[in-house]
């Protein structure tokens, strides 16, 4: 597995926060927060700030389980959406049919 990086939030200006998700290469997930400016000055007493959480690989099944299922709950089409959704971002799965 390849290591991924994308900044999936950013905020400019006087107070400047950036949001990252991370895929690593052993399959853990991390989603990062970096926040910079006065209001960090002062309450940390440094320029940066940074906070974090990590999903060890053991635990991605089921993050996607849940994720999944917050995504398509309620959905009559989850089937089709879910096989288009992967498709669209080049995820590797499987479709089958039976009648």
């Amino acid at each position: 597995m390849t290591q991924k990086a994308v900044e999936i939030a950013r905020q400019e200006g006087k107070q400047f926060r950036s949001v990252r998700l991370h895929l690593k290469e052993d399959g853990t997930v991390t989603m990062d927060t970096q926040d910079m400016g006065p209001k960090v000055e002062e309450i940390w007493g440094d320029s940066d700030y940074e906070f974090w959480v990590h999903v060890p690989a053991a635990a991605v099944g089921a993050l996607a389980f849940e994720l999944l299922r917050e995504k398509y709950a309620g959905q009559l089409g989850a089937v089709d959406a879910f096989r288009d959704w992967c498709k669209l971002h080049g995820i590797d799965h499987e479709f089958d049919s039976w009648a």
